[in-house]
């Protein structure tokens, strides 16, 4: 869950101020807004004082007061207004509802603040409480909600792998950068990468659009059953696999990261799967299908989570490490 960092009431001559009063609360004679930082620096919450409901502020990054460095959601808005428009704006599955945005004062998004637990509150119940049925109830919900956003959005036409050679490569480089990844082992990571991007069971996998980016704290999950997903400015079309690998390697990450065991994660990781395979027609073959090709983006979403340097130096190795004993063992799937 985000962290909250209270700054004070925004003042009415703040540009901000008239955007919010108009676009989210016309019906409200002088708002007033109450400001929070979130545990991002583009991040806020403004809540209005009268009405106690929320919103999310996104801004670009523009330095030290300078021209825009990047733009973290530069699509954001468009991306939830596209999926939105599929059916996804409405319980129980449904993406936060965007509201406007005014590039002139590097206003990126506003959306509505929805409230709830996230995926991360549930790793904690289940490793630290033993909370276990409740994890695998939040896991079965969003089995189905990536189901129906696969199945809603699916195209015709066969994957495009290159996004993903080039991904790969990108995240390595930083890898050995810092050392996680010892140069000698580079060769052996990419020639992994090579395998699999060239097998046919990858090259045969159809595309859709997939979140992109389903991190703990990016599904916020609400005590009726709602799943709602945030944060969708990495949404774009690949396999719908690639939602799943980053989930499994999530919950890999959570369980290795806070027991130091890599294989408690296990059996929550063949949950999710078996429930997201469940919702069609030949469960047994889609579960076997998926858990073939899961391996290759696990494998890339461990290196991801293994690149963060507020993560323990000899964890992060054993998480590269693990990817890549992920990359081999799934290697024999292939066949």
């Amino acid at each position: 869950m985000m962290t909250e960092e209270y700054l004070g009431i925004l003042e009415p001559t703040d540009p901000l101020y008239d955007i919010l009063a108009s676009r989210a609360f016309p019906y409200i004679a002088d708002p007033v807004f109450h400001v929070s930082r979130m545990s991002r620096n583009t991040v806020y919450k403004y809540t209005e004082e009268k009405t106690g409901k929320a919103l999310i502020g996104k801004f670009f990054d523009t330095g030290a007061g300078g021209p825009l460095r990047r733009v973290p959601h530069n699509n954001e808005y468009e991306n939830l207004k596209a999926i939105r428009s599929f059916g996804f704006d409405t319980p129980p599955h449904f993406v936060v509802r965007p509201i406007c945005r005014e590039r002139k004062i590097g206003l990126a998004l506003i959306e509505e603040f929805v409230d709830g637990r996230d995926l991360d509150h549930y790793f904690k119940e289940a490793i630290h409480k033993g909370r276990n049925t409740c994890l695998k109830a939040k896991l079965s919900e969003l089995a189905s909600f990536f189901f129906a956003l696969h199945r809603t959005t699916a195209g015709s036409s066969c994957v495009d792998l290159n996004p993903q050679n080039e991904y790969f490569r990108k995240i390595l480089d930083t890898l050995c950068t810092d050392g996680i990844v010892a140069a000698p082992d580079r060769d052996k990571y990419l020639e992994m990468r090579d395998i699999w991007l060239d097998s046919d069971i990858m090259k045969a996998s159809m595309s859709g659009i997939v979140h992109g980016d389903p991190t703990p704290t990016n599904f916020i999950f609400r005590d009726n059953g709602d799943v709602v997903a945030i944060d969708l400015e990495r949404m774009k079309e690949a396999d719908g696999v690639l939602d799943l690998g980053m989930v499994c390697a999530e919950v890999k990450h959570a369980f290795f990261w806070r027991t130091a065991n890599k294989y408690t994660s296990e059996p929550y990781i063949k949950h999710f799967f078996a429930r997201y395979a469940s919702h069609f027609s030949d469960p047994t073959r889609v579960f076997r299908e998926i858990t073939q090709r899961n391996p290759f983006y696990m494998a890339v979403a461990e290196m991801r989570i293994a690149r963060n340097r507020y993560l323990d130096v000899a964890y992060r190795k054993k998480l590269a490490a693990e990817a890549l004993q992920c990359l081999k063992f799934g290697v024999s799937l292939l066949q």
